[in-house]
């Protein structure tokens, strides 16, 4: 290894915590690829983000494997970013950066592929929050026995989006909203509280360092998640010392039909935790809907122990009555102080501002499973599947009748006029995520 790429490793590993230094493109272009990998990836496994500053980012993209002919950046789209800098970081946490690939939109399900960037926070025990830093996409290298969310869960997450409009402008949607549930998951799993705007600033920079991954309008979404995650000291139930907040996005294309099938899991109730969005509420559900698409459905209707409707695994759920009225099961503290586990969904919360500004009927109300099969139609929200009508449900009073498939109860909607209703409200609350909902512009702020 050349004196001068030896140097450069020693200059790299004298960069306190989180600080950074830059250096000159010479070192790479002076370089065999070998080399310069080697000690990429060597930094990277002592804590550092070695990455390279373009004209189109200034945070820096993947340099792992250096320049191509004529310095050009390897990965996906970066060979028309002209290179100026290397920046290293002192991240303090072992990790390995990810050459970006092409996102795949026409799929079924989201599916993660390494991006242009990662935007990244820690923060101890002691200190609180440090501060954000956008590197490279990377995963990180964890102990799995003293790793606070693999252990005992101490996780949340988001799920945001972000949508092209017909002139290739792009929108970020209600991501004020989304960090604001985001800090109370935080504080849900014991870490301390941070500032939302921190948080949304994470997210809108690390949307514009990946603009290129966001389909073109009628083609898909960008789904963003921020996370956070307890990591080490944490053998024992107890609070990590060291935590992470990450946002990171994945392109997907349309994956859930217009219409769906449910099944009505009378013995199924949210958890405590469900006014949150940790990942326990999550872990759980995965048996469960792995048995509920096996009988060919594709979610479940949970209950509460009063046997009122809840959600779906991963939706807010609203009725539409023989009379035209929309009806939301309520969240924790909307109507009253009665206990209720239904996360508060921002797509539900903007469904319903926007029926409201239509001047319809909206009602906020318990729905008792007795009532479920006088309404004329049922619908789901959620920010990854938009808005989607339920056709069926398949009632099943107990574990037995669900494992048999045999249905105590099935319900069929099938009205055509409420099916018209639903689809204008899909169709408006699209419109609003591109800002192209007349009176709700404000939803959406455009950041590409």
């Amino acid at each position: 290894m050349a004196t001068e790429l030896q140097n450069f490793i020693s200059e790299c590993l004298e960069i306190q915590k989180s600080d950074f230094r830059v250096f000159g493109l010479d070192i790479v272009a002076k370089s065999s690829a070998l080399d310069w990998e080697t000690s990429v990836r060597y930094l990277e496994s002592k804590g550092f983000s070695v990455s390279v500053a373009t004209d189109k980012n200034e945070y820096g993209v993947f340099i792992a494997e250096g320049f191509s002919e004529n310095m050009k950046l390897k990965g996906w789209e970066l060979e028309n970013h002209i290179p100026q800098k290397i920046i290293v970081k002192n991240i303090g946490f072992p990790l390995k950066s990810e050459k970006p690939e092409a996102p795949d939109t026409k799929i079924q399900g989201l599916k993660v592929v390494p991006t242009h960037s990662i935007a990244v926070l820690f923060g101890t025990k002691e200190n609180g929050w440090g501060s954000v830093e956008h590197i490279p996409a990377s995963s990180f290298a964890l102990s799995i026995m003293n790793t606070g969310a693999i252990q005992y869960g101490q996780s949340a997450f988001e799920g945001a989006c972000a949508m092209k409009n017909a002139q290739n402008e792009v929108f970020g949607f209600r991501l004020d909203e989304n960090t604001k549930r985001f800090n109370k998951s935080i504080q849900a799993i014991g870490l301390p509280a941070i500032d939302e705007k921190i948080v949304q600033e994470m997210i809108e920079v690390n949307i514009k360092n990946n603009a290129e991954y966001v389909p073109a309008l009628g083609d898909g979404q960008l789904y963003i998640r921020p996370s956070v995650a307890g990591l080490t000291g944490a053998l024992g139930i107890v609070a990590a010392d060291v935590f992470v907040i990450t946002v990171e996005v994945a392109a997907f294309g349309s994956y859930i039909p217009n219409s769906i099938k449910v099944e009505g899991l009378k013995y199924i109730h949210r958890p405590y935790s469900g006014a949150s969005k940790i990942a326990p509420n999550y872990s759980v559900a995965v048996k469960i809907k792995q048995g509920v698409k096996s009988r060919g459905y594709s979610d479940y209707l949970s209950y509460d122990t009063d046997g009122n409707v809840e959600e779906v695994s991963s939706c807010a759920v609203a009725f539409i009555d023989k009379n035209n009225n929309f009806i939301f099961p309520p969240v924790q503290n909307e109507i009253d102080q009665k206990e209720r586990h239904i996360l508060p969904s921002i797509t539900r919360y903007s469904t319903i501002e926007l029926l409201r500004f239509q001047k319809k009927n909206v009602s906020i109300r318990d729905v008792h499973a007795s009532e479920v099969a006088e309404m004329k139609a049922m619908f789901t929200m959620g920010n990854a599947v938009g808005v989607v009508s339920v056709s069926e449900v398949s009632v099943k009073n107990t574990k037995e009748s669900a494992d048999s498939n045999t249905a105590d109860e099935t319900i069929y909607f099938s009205d055509t006029e409420s099916e018209a209703v639903i689809a204008n409200i899909r169709n408006n609350i699209f419109a609003a995520r591109t800002g192209d909902l007349e009176h709700f512009e404000h939803w959406s702020t455009k950041l590409a």
